[in-house]
């Protein structure tokens, strides 16, 4: 039986916590629709729309920067360089789309309200995240975790791992 490398584990677990942020996020915003911005005078639709959009775009952010700057040089010089230019070009697209949307909402929560203009924006940019997030872990899933367990030592294991339970902790304070 393969060994499980520890950072395939954690990213794991992370994509299994960003896909539920997600579900809830789609859930939240097919439920609400795109004409009628919601009431963010409620709790529950606040931490909808800033908290959980926040939680996600910080997420991508500091997972999308480990796996650019410490996984995907390492499994380049392995010779997957079409898997880490595929992920990347994706990392590209997804990146400034969920930048974007904690930008909106934050500005919106700051004003106490959408306009129904920004509110269409931000709904179908939501949306358009979700998809192509959940996409993308999927492929990340299938593809990037069993590369990390052909390609990555015990040793490369335990730095990368050490450095991205370090940024997690970081980003959690």
């Amino acid at each position: 039986m393969t060994r499980q490398p520890l950072i395939a584990s954690l990213l794991h677990e992370e994509h299994v916590q960003t896909i539920s942020a997600l579900q809830r996020l789609e859930e939240f915003l097919m439920g609400q629709g795109g004409k009628r911005p919601p009431e963010l005078k409620r709790p529950e639709n606040r931490e909808v729309v800033g908290g959980i959009t926040a939680g996600i775009a910080a997420e991508v952010q500091r997972h999308f920067g480990f796996e650019e700057t410490y996984l995907f040089p390492l499994l380049a010089e392995q010779g997957q360089m079409g898997m880490v230019g595929m992920l990347a070009g994706e990392h590209q697209v997804i990146l400034p789309l969920a930048s974007g949307l904690a930008r909106r909402a934050e500005a919106a929560i700051n004003a106490g309200a959408f306009t129904e203009t920004d509110w269409a924006a931000f709904h179908g940019d939501g949306l358009d995240l979700c998809e192509r997030e959940i996409f993308h872990i999927q492929k990340e899933e299938m593809g990037l975790l069993g590369a990390i367990a052909a390609f990555v030592d015990n040793e490369s294991d335990e730095r990368l791992s050490a450095l991205y339970s370090q940024m997690v902790a970081a980003t959690a304070e």
